[in-house]
């Protein structure tokens, strides 16, 4: 399976869970889960993947974070992350639709910025 749509199932499973488990009763259990499940994936995804490569071809795993696309993420990433960290507090932690539009306003901004920046669209100068 391409990286991309697993990328997009593991998203659109874990947006049902956490759907569900604020229905049931559990809405900090689910917010809960909208950081920890990524990290989760992310840390286990990325540590299995070196592992095998380690393990297949026995040399090192290099990681490139110079380029643009890097910086995207890890900017996105820290944007969303001290927006919650402000606005959750801020609303007394009963959050509201608007703060949810928000964050689907900003993972679309997200999205259409990383795909632009992998296709090329967006580059740096010189680069």
């Amino acid at each position: 399976i391409p990286v991309g749509e697993n990328q997009a199932r593991m998203a659109k499973e874990d947006v049902f869970s956490d759907f569900t488990l604020a229905r049931q009763g559990y809405p900090r259990m689910a917010f809960s889960a909208c950081f920890g499940g990524i990290i989760f994936n992310i840390l286990v995804g990325v540590g299995l993947g070196c592992l095998l490569q380690i393990s297949r071809s026995h040399a090192e795993v290099k990681l490139e974070p110079d380029g643009l696309l890097a910086w995207v993420l890890a900017g996105a990433l820290g944007l969303s992350l001290v927006f919650s960290l402000v606005a959750v507090p801020l609303q007394c932690f009963q959050l509201s639709k608007g703060y949810g539009f928000c964050l689907l306003l900003f993972y679309l901004s997200f999205l259409l910025v990383a795909l632009l920046t992998e296709f090329g669209v967006i580059h740096l100068r010189g680069a």
